[in-house]
């Protein structure tokens, strides 16, 4: 009985399992704070970042998505990333917060314990222009594990053969055995008759194709013979 129930929900954990290690982990809010580069001091661009950042895990990385907001007055989208850790902004969508207007973004990194530095544009219209280099300092305490896809698979496979129904291999009996050879014997002895009765059957058909056609050109003769003496006859007659 616990075999089969393990049987039945076998295929369930299966689908457990890939779904819970083949999907990225749901996204994780983030604290942090905004510094000028290289110092532990506010940075004056620290009011245009909107709390928490979300972080992910994909493939033994961070995947972190940022909110810059801006009020209207300061003109749509004055704040543009240029540079964060090194790299150009990921996935950067532009969207309205009822008045305000939201630049979203993302990077990767593998080490969110250390400064991410990032340069930022700013860019208010008749009022202010400039480019800035910033610090972003991350809550650690807050961050997801990182977990590699190798291990993920590891964890699946693990899982998977825990709870694999384990087949019993149950030594046949020498009776069962013999009756498996009889019924084999029968099998094979039935098998061969019917062989036998299908070819008589075929030549019975082609028998009696021959029959039919050996009849209709025995008719097609005796017909032409007729259609001669009718001729014939004939013949006679007008001479």
């Amino acid at each position: 009985m616990k075999n089969i129930a393990k049987i039945i929900s076998f295929p369930f954990l299966l689908l457990t399992c890939l779904f819970i290690f083949g999907v990225t982990v749901s996204a994780q809010s983030v604290s942090y704070r905004t510094y000028k580069y290289g110092t532990h001091q506010t940075s004056m661009a620290d009011g245009y970042y909107a709390r928490p950042a979300q972080v992910v895990v994909d493939d033994n990385q961070y995947l972190v998505t940022m909110t810059i907001r801006t009020k209207k007055d300061l003109s749509p989208y004055p704040v543009r990333v240029l540079t964060i850790n090194g790299q150009a902004p990921l996935n950067v969508v532009k969207t309205r917060h009822g008045s305000d207007y939201d630049y979203r973004y993302s990077f990767r990194t593998n080490n969110l314990k250390r400064d991410i530095s990032s340069q930022i544009k700013i860019d208010v219209p008749h009022v202010y222009q400039a480019t800035h280099n910033i610090t972003f300092a991350f809550d650690t305490t807050q961050l997801p594990k990182l977990t590699n896809k190798k291990e993920r698979v590891s964890h699946a496979e693990s899982a998977i053969k825990r709870s694999a129904p384990q087949v019993k291999n149950k030594s046949v009996k020498p009776k069962e055995q013999l009756a498996q050879k009889k019924q084999a014997a029968i099998a094979n002895r039935q098998i061969a008759h019917n062989a036998r009765n299908q070819r008589a059957n075929q030549q019975r058909q082609r028998n009696f194709y021959y029959v039919i056609l050996a009849g209709v050109l025995s008719s097609l003769i005796l017909i032409g013979v007729a259609v001669l003496i009718v001729v014939n006859a004939k013949e006679r007659k007008s001479k």
